[in-house]
């Protein structure tokens, strides 16, 4: 373990990201609340995942690496990387040891174009800034969530990497308004496993209470006027599980002006 740390601590003393996402192919399960460059300063204290990375390694296998942000509060900023499966949501592992970690920060930024970026400010006023270009080039900033080519193109680079295998057919769900595609109920148990990588538009979260809420198809903004609450981090969850949303609904907010309003466990702005 300590061997396969050191690559990831010579990265950090040179101020360079990871040497292994040099060849970032594409973005996933991007925070649905924070917008490119904004300082993140919100909920305080809390873990938050910020996106997802997936990258091959030599013989063209895909790797994710799960990002995450304890945001400052009483105490300094930590990001956290943390390989994960390709088919498991980040937020499953959110609460274990990060296999690299940045430490005593003060503010974090990041934003997506044609390429990563994050600038870190460290409590001592130190500044640095990771640079990684994305092999694949996305055409917007916002890519759709668990989207996948078989090609990847760079300006002076082809790799071919197909995501699934070639015989394997993706089925999309149809896109009627408010598609469930992963059913969590009130008692904040699973009733199915998750399909939202099948959504053609991709996914929203209606937040709970529960360390993860049901999903729809579609494209939602949180927190916005008849829009999904946005989920606050992993300490703000309910404890008691059935209908505490209507006695206590800290675990999610809205935008200046709005309130939150209960229908059984899950939480809108209204």
């Amino acid at each position: 373990m300590i061997m396969l740390l050191l690559p990831f601590l010579f990265s950090l003393a040179w101020g360079s990201a990871p040497s292994h996402w040099s060849t970032l192919l594409e973005i996933r399960e991007r925070h649905e609340f924070y917008q490119d460059n904004e300082v993140i300063s919100k909920p305080k204290g809390a873990w938050q995942t910020l996106f997802a990375v997936i990258y091959p390694d030599r013989a063209l296998k895909l790797h994710k690496d799960c990002v995450y942000y304890r945001v400052p509060g009483e105490l300094p900023g930590v990001l956290k990387l943390k390989a994960a499966p390709l088919e498991k949501s980040c937020e499953s592992f959110m609460d274990l040891p990060g296999d690299l970690e940045v430490i005593n920060l003060k503010s974090l930024q990041f934003s997506f174009s044609n390429e990563l970026i994050m600038h870190f400010t460290f409590a001592d006023y130190r500044s640095l800034k990771w640079t990684i270009p994305l092999m694949n080039q996305f055409k917007s900033e916002t890519p759709a969530p668990f989207t996948s080519s078989a090609v990847y193109r760079a300006p002076k680079l082809t790799l071919l990497a197909p995501v699934r295998p070639v015989t394997e057919k993706k089925e999309v769900l149809k896109q009627t308004p408010n598609e469930l595609c992963h059913s969590i109920n009130d008692e904040c148990e699973e009733l199915q496993p998750s399909a939202c990588h099948q959504c053609s538009d991709g996914w929203y979260e209606v937040p709970n209470g529960c360390q993860q809420g049901p999903k729809y198809c579609g494209s939602q903004s949180c927190g916005l006027k008849n829009q999904p609450a946005c989920r606050r981090g992993m300490k703000h969850q309910r404890v008691r599980k059935k209908y505490e949303c209507r006695i206590d609904s800290s675990f999610a907010y809205c935008a200046p002006g709005l309130t939150v309003q209960c229908e059984g466990s899950r939480a809108f702005c209204r």
